[in-house]
């Protein structure tokens, strides 16, 4: 018995020993592949458009007389972190300003990126974004009526609105552009469907000031004053989310 462990131990030292002379002596091409089979295989990134609606605008036109509105929402995955983001919307509100009464109605488009800060475990996709977004509308004011502003004692109660004249009518091809900060997220309902929302801080850069008037609504963009040009918003979203390719990083 002693016999046989003494010749295991010197065939397992051989056999070691052996290992290691091979490995030290093996041809120049056999230990580049070796190097080159070691790299680290890159990881594809899944390619994904995900759609969908605001459903804040939706809800507020069911429940409002003086307000309609629309806004579509998409975004493109290009990378594991970035994406591609865009809303179309449309806009008609009428609303009492001091004396004036007036409606508001146009179109509006927001383009930007949206990145995602949330490292998700194996099997889940939400988001926590931050990002921005450069808009612009194109809309129209019809001064529907206005009350005199009258400071003096002699006319105490002449509050009868005035639906005719020079200061009414509409003001049309009027449009804006502005800036927008982007904070929000979507989490995962069900496979694929989505549920987001994010906060908008906008900064106004441009505006076409119509006739005898100013924007005080801008469809996209919400109210508007002469001493502040900074806004804000939000959306509600319910996304539906197409995987359609993947791309390496």
């Amino acid at each position: 018995m002693r016999k046989l462990r003494t010749w295991v131990y010197y065939i397992s030292f051989w056999s070691i020993g052996f290992l290691g002379f091979t490995q030290k002596t093996q041809p120049a091409g056999t230990q580049k592949e070796v190097l080159l089979d070691s790299l680290p295989v890159k990881e594809k990134t899944p390619l994904s458009l995900r759609f969908g609606i605001d459903l804040f605008r939706l809800t507020r036109t069911q429940f409002s007389n003086d307000y309609s509105g629309l806004e579509l929402v998409g975004d493109l995955r290009v990378r594991e972190k970035l994406f591609l983001a865009i809303e179309l919307g449309n806009e008609k509100t009428t609303k009492q300003s001091e004396q004036i009464n007036f409606t508001t109605s146009g179109s509006y488009y927001k383009i930007g990126i949206d990145y995602n800060m949330y490292d998700n475990w194996e099997g889940m996709n939400n988001n926590v974004h931050l990002g921005f977004r450069i808009a612009s509308s194109s809309h129209n004011h019809l001064i529907n009526n206005y009350t005199l502003l009258d400071r003096t004692p002699f006319w105490p109660n002449f509050d009868t609105p005035i639906n005719a004249g020079f200061a009414t009518g509409e003001r049309a091809n009027l449009n804006a552009q502005w800036f927008e900060i982007v904070a929000g997220f979507k989490v995962q309902l069900l496979n694929n469907i989505y549920l987001g929302l994010s906060l908008r801080l906008n900064r106004l850069l441009s505006d076409s000031i119509p006739y005898n008037f100013d924007n005080i609504f801008i469809p996209g963009f919400n109210q508007k004053t002469d001493e502040n040009k900074f806004g804000g918003g939000f959306n509600y979203t319910l996304t539906y989310n197409i995987p359609f390719a993947s791309k390496k990083n």
